[in-house]
């Protein structure tokens, strides 16, 4: 592969590996902390937008983004919603198996390549995932539900993957970008007033607002608009396994941070999950996988 892809994608997975570890030390609810990292990143992207002149999308595109923007905005409350319901090394484990999903919408929707070692690899990577729903399995827990908030964040972004490879063919990552997070910010808000919590009803104070501005500018700038960049050139299904990272450099972090020491069942499904994804990415061969044209 590219060595200026290689870059990038190492770039955007150490930035989006910062949004856990942020988050999960603000005083601020889920739902919340989603809303000001998108709408923060919005924000920015439109006034960078006024020295850069950019050329708005076509009416086809803006849907599709306005789509995208909702599963993001739910993504974003699900995953920070994991955060705080369950440990951080369990949220960014089962947060991050975007790639199975977009994998199967290649398979199966976009009809690319299948192979029996996908079927092996997946399965794999659903088994690990087993292991961490399943211990301590009950409703009424807020481990349960904080590994589900997981597992729906990362269907939501595979979705969202998808969409964005096609948008991005004919789209500047700009002009995508910032409609797509103030379309998220936009459904963050409307989630807020229907679930009756205010968005600036948290302390505020220096550590809480340098927080939500590192969230907006770090994983947003520098980690997913990075991945929306590259997804015009490479398979989603390889952008959505960039935050493979994520759960290990969290994990360590939580280590030394929060001294949070991540549990047995999530080491062992942890190993199993990043293994498959691991034989997932390096041995199968999907069309329009490999590099799709020059970079801008």
């Amino acid at each position: 592969m590219n060595i200026k892809v290689l870059l990038i994608l190492l770039i955007a997975m150490l930035s989006v590996s910062s949004s856990p570890i942020i988050a999960y030390s603000l005083d601020i609810s889920a739902i919340t902390v989603a809303f000001w990292r998108m709408f923060i990143g919005g924000i920015l992207l439109w006034v960078i937008s006024l020295f850069f002149k950019q050329k708005p999308l076509n009416k086809s595109n803006r849907f599709k983004t306005y789509i995208f923007g909702i599963l993001l905005g739910l993504h974003f409350y699900f995953f920070f919603t994991a955060v705080k319901l369950t440990d951080m090394s369990n949220a960014t484990l089962l947060g991050t198996i975007a790639p199975l999903f977009t994998m199967i919408i290649e398979i199966f929707w976009l009809k690319r390549k299948i192979s029996i070692n996908i079927i092996i690899w997946i399965l794999m990577i659903v088994g690990g995932s087993i292991i961490i729903v399943l211990h301590d399995f009950d409703f009424s827990t807020s481990y349960t539900l904080g590994s589900i908030s997981a597992i729906i964040c990362s269907f939501l972004l595979g979705i969202g993957f998808i969409i964005s490879e096609d948008v991005r063919q004919s789209e500047s990552t700009i002009s995508f970008s910032r409609t797509l997070y103030m379309s998220a910010a936009l459904t963050l808000f409307i989630l807020s007033f229907v679930m009756g919590e205010s968005l600036l009803n948290f302390p505020i104070n220096q550590w809480n607002i340098l927080g939500l501005l590192a969230l907006g500018i770090i994983p947003n700038m520098f980690g997913h608009n990075l991945l929306y960049y590259i997804v015009k050139y490479i398979s989603p299904t390889i952008v959505a396994s960039v935050p493979l990272g994520e759960p290990i450099i969290a994990s360590v972090s939580a280590i030394f941070l929060f001294n949070i020491f991540p549990k047995p069942e999530i080491i062992v499904s942890g190993f199993i999950i990043l293994s498959g994804l691991f034989f997932l990415m390096k041995f199968t061969n999907i069309d329009n996988q490999t590099d799709k044209g020059d970079y801008e």
